[in-house]
């Protein structure tokens, strides 16, 4: 007799989690069906903003899915040494994506004293530190390493991690960025928007912009789900490029 009524009890189970899922037949069926009225107002209260976030990060990701990929060019710049007035940084492109044909960026990089970044991964390259002068603090894996000069750390695609000078002193550091993706590009468009006062904080002016920055370095927060955060970033980012948005910053990498 059990098989016989599974059925149509599993039918009824399909019907609940479809009902969760499809937020518009759940508002239906719970109004329709015999339930209290603050489990009602609760289930439609609590369900719309996940519903609407739910099917704005869907629209956002499918629309983004027919759209080009994101240009990571940079043209043939004559400076190779730019400057962050705003946080007294210095890079210097030894190696560029170009000339490398693509197969890595290598970059050296000033660190004042007390300055980096926060944690972050990559998803497209693999980031190889040498200190050429100094102490640098290093975070890889959710452990922190001091690493003195004439030493080095590697940050591989997906790992956690961060550079900082923890001294009174500038430092020195020889990133490698392997393979050559959009780092130079992101870097430039950085400094130049700091330069001109573009950044709130740590985010720019123009939110389009940081979608740009991170779609070109590839860069993803820890605080945020890699499921969630990766694509929107993608889309964002390609979703800026088809605005034209991208226009704005050419004069920082053309």
């Amino acid at each position: 007799m059990n098989t016989i009524f599974e059925p149509a009890a599993n039918k009824v189970r399909l019907w609940k989690w479809t009902s969760l899922v499809f937020y518009p037949i759940g508002v239906v069926r719970i109004w329709k069906g015999n339930h209290r009225l603050w489990v009602r107002l609760l289930y439609t209260m609590v369900g719309l903003p996940l519903f609407l976030l739910i099917f704005l990060f869907l629209a956002l990701s499918g629309f983004a899915f027919f759209l080009p990929p994101l240009d990571m060019s940079v043209g043939n710049r004559s400076d190779r040494t730019i400057i962050n007035s705003d946080g007294n940084y210095k890079s210097t492109f030894l190696k560029t994506g170009n000339e490398t044909g693509g197969a890595y960026e290598l970059i050296q990089v000033e660190v004042e004293p007390h300055g980096g970044n926060g944690w972050h991964y990559h998803k497209s390259f693999d980031e190889y530190f040498t200190v050429l002068k100094g102490t640098a603090l290093v975070g890889n894996g959710g452990k922190e390493y001091r690493i003195k000069e004439g030493g080095n750390a590697v940050a591989h695609k997906g790992a956690l991690h961060y550079f900082a000078n923890p001294t009174d002193s500038t430092i020195l550091l020889l990133v490698k960025a392997m393979p050559a993706r959009g780092l130079e590009k992101s870097i430039r468009i950085a400094y130049g928007l700091a330069n001109d006062g573009q950044f709130e904080g740590e985010i720019t002016k123009n939110p389009w912009h940081m979608a740009l920055l991170l779609g070109y370095s590839g860069t993803y927060l820890p605080e945020i789900p890699g499921f969630i955060q990766e694509p929107l970033v993608n889309a964002l980012a390609k979703i800026a490029q088809w605005k034209g948005e991208d226009r704005d910053l050419e004069k920082y990498y053309r």
